[in-house]
Parts: structure tokens; C-alpha cells; sequence
């Protein structure tokens, strides 16, 4: 029965790696995620459910009074000085590999544009130019589960090319900080050498590193890949809580990142156009377990691993005290006979036996002309 109890709690908890098509132990973990980027799709009404931003490497907001651009041949240049030298080291962009229009990068919807929860299904092509980052802005609901379906292709071949980039999810306030990291390093920078000197930190650091940036939950990153699927359930409503209690709502950045971060495994520059086909697929979920079940599971595996000890005590104490069994009778020996119990069965038999013996004793002595004696009553 334990052996049972123990079989069925284990194959509870080795549940998840069979159905989950993340994992590598999953049966049917690439057709499941084939299936789940299909869906009935809804056109996008775009800056009202999702919205599109990018960062191109002759754009700079921060500092106004770097020269922007100058008319030569079709090639412009960016006049980014550089705080390091003090001098004007002027960077060459290549115009006709940046595809982005002016009010995906300098628009004032960029920056504080609501959007309604996503719960419906959307596709849609993002051109992402050389040295860019492109990104789609959602807000996640917390009732669906999200996947995410990303394609990557050069925009000058017609079939699948070798064009790989990097894919990043991130939430409001890390895009913040990606964003900073784009427009130090393209600007040659102090904060990017400084940057750079803290891309290897450790793992157990990393929420230390107060110049850096991380992806959502530390996880969702995928450098140097042509095409990636994830999915994404939400505990609750990305809302953080100052110090002061003002409410800090977080929404979601799908980035395309097509320029040397500062990452070390990212991907270089392609020099080349990429679009990436990008499909979000809703699922409505049927149950949502809160949040402090995870707590209470824990708390209960704490609790069990605290009182067995005490537990496998007492078993052992009350192991020698089980009750004396009662005697069944004398032990025989040379001097007395073994007390052999008569069965009823028995009992009719011997009586008969001895009133025959008695009857044919008698008549043996009337035979021989001898008086029977008469006892004494």
C-alpha cells in the first residue's frame, strides 16, 4: 500500500515534464507547439492592442545636440561624439538598411501609450533594420495563456536564409534599462565600457547588477536563432508597488535585436534587412490556482520534513511492546505426561471401547464356573 502511495505521488510530480512542451522529455513537445501558434486570427488595431517601436542606430533621444544627419551619396552619418575622447568621432549608417518609418522611433505614443488586455489573436511582420532593435509592445492578461511564435527571414530572399538575431522578452521597466543600453553603447559611451564589464556576471548576482538588464523572469531569451516559440501564463497582473504605494504597471516587449548587445552569446549584425513574422495566439484558462498555493505546498512538505523525525522515533520506541501471548498449556517433561485435550469426536468411541472390554471379562468368568466378586458399592 505504500509502495502504491509513493508510485502515484512521484508520477504526480513528473507530470509537468511530460506535458509541458518546453521540456525535453516531452512526447509531443513539437507538435504541440506547432499547434499553438494556429489560431482563428483578428486583424490588429494597432496602438489600442499592440503597438510597435523601434531603435535605429542614427536616432538618439537623450542628447539633442549630437549632429544627426548629413547628405552623402545615400549614406548618412551620425555625428555621436564620444565622451571619452571628447572628440566627434562620426559613426557611417547605412540608410537603406533601416526600414523603420520616423514614428516608430521618435513619436511621443512610444512612451506612455495604454493598451488593452491582449485576448484575441494577431499576426503581423516586423522589419527589422542592420545595427536595430525592433519591438512589439502587448499588455498580457493574466486570465490567458500567450504564445508567442517568431519567424525570422532575410527580406532580400524569398526562401529560408541563415539570418539569425536575438529574441528578448522584457518587461516595461527592463525595456528601460535595454533601451539605455542601445543608445550608450551606439553613443561610445563611459556606461557602456562599464556595461560591458558587468555582461558575465554571475547568475546569483544578476538582480545586483544595477547597470544591466535581464529578461522576463531571468528566462526568456533566445540569441542567435532563426525562429523561436515560447509560451507564457502570468501568476497575476504585472503590477509593482513603490515605496511610496504608487502602482507601477508593467507591460510586455517582444524585441527583435539585431545589433551587438552586451550580451556574450548574442548575435552579430546581419547587414541585412530582417522581417520577422510574428504570431500571438490567446488561450482563454479554465483554472488559475492563486498565488500563495505554492506557499501553502511548501509549507506543508517543510512542516512533514520537520515531525518525521519524531514520527520514526515513536514507531521505533513501540516496536519491542507488543502484548505477551497467554500459555497454551504445560510444558511436557520425563516426569509428566503430555495433557493430550479429547475432541468430542473421541468421546464416544473410548466409552464404547470400555463397556466392551467390561462385558467380555464377565462372560470369560462365567465360563470357568468362577464367581464374579461384587465390589463394595
Amino acid at each position: 500500500m505504500k509502495s502504491r502511495f509513493v508510485l502515484f505521488v512521484l508520477l504526480i510530480l513528473l507530470s509537468p515534464l511530460f506535458s509541458s512542451s518546453d521540456s525535453s522529455f516531452a512526447v509531443s513537445g513539437n507538435a504541440s507547439a506547432a499547434d499553438a501558434c494556429k489560431g482563428d486570427l483578428q486583424p490588429v488595431r494597432w496602438n489600442e492592442t499592440v503597438q510597435r517601436i523601434a531603435m535605429v542606430p542614427h536616432y538618439d533621444p537623450y542628447n539633442d545636440w549630437w549632429g544627426y544627419f548629413e547628405d552623402d551619396g545615400g549614406r548618412n552619418k551620425g555625428n555621436n561624439r564620444d565622451s571619452n575622447n571628447g572628440g566627434g568621432q562620426e559613426v557611417e549608417v547605412d540608410m537603406s538598411l533601416s526600414p523603420e518609418p520616423e514614428w516608430m522611433y521618435d513619436s511621443p505614443w512610444n512612451w506612455d501609450q495604454t493598451l488593452e488586455p491582449l485576448v484575441s489573436n494577431h499576426h503581423s511582420t516586423l522589419l527589422v533594420g542592420n545595427d536595430s532593435a525592433g519591438a512589439i509592445k502587448v499588455n498580457l492578461s493574466a486570465n490567458h495563456r500567450t504564445t508567442v511564435c517568431i519567424t525570422l527571414q532575410d527580406l532580400e530572399q524569398s526562401s529560408d536564409s541563415n539570418i539569425n538575431a536575438d529574441i528578448y522578452l522584457l518587461t516595461s521597466n527592463e525595456f528601460s534599462k535595454y533601451e539605455e543600453s542601445y543608445y550608450s553603447s551606439h553613443s561610445n559611451g563611459w556606461y557602456s565600457d562599464a556595461e560591458e564589464s558587468l555582461s558575465d556576471i554571475p547568475p546569483e548576482w544578476r538582480s545586483f547588477n544595477f547597470l544591466g538588464w535581464k529578461t522576463y523572469r531571468d528566462a526568456h531569451q533566445y540569441e542567435g536563432v532563426d525562429s523561436v516559440n515560447f509560451a507564457l501564463s502570468l501568476d497575476g497582473p504585472e503590477v509593482f508597488s513603490g515605496i511610496f504605494g504608487d502602482a507601477d504597471w508593467q507591460d510586455f516587449y517582444i524585441v527583435i535585436d539585431t545589433w551587438d548587445n552586451v550580451h556574450d552569446n548574442d548575435a552579430q549584425p546581419p547587414d541585412a534587412i530582417i522581417a520577422a513574422d510574428v504570431t500571438l495566439i490567446t488561450t482563454e484558462r479554465t483554472l488559475i490556482l492563486p498565488n500563495f498555493t505554492v506557499s501553502l505546498v511548501f509549507l506543508v512538505l517543510i512542516i512533514g520534513l520537520a515531525i518525521s523525525p519524531f514520527i520514526i522515533n515513536a514507531r521505533y520506541m513501540r516496536a519491542g511492546l507488543e502484548p505477551e501471548q497467554s500459555s497454551t498449556g504445560v510444558v511436557p517433561s520425563l516426569n509428566t505426561a503430555p495433557e493430550i485435550p479429547i475432541t468430542p469426536n473421541q468421546m464416544p468411541i473410548e466409552q464404547s471401547y470400555a463397556s466392551d472390554a467390561k462385558q467380555s471379562t464377565t462372560e470369560q468368568l462365567e465360563a470357568d464356573g468362577k464367581d464374579i466378586p461384587r465390589l463394595p458399592e
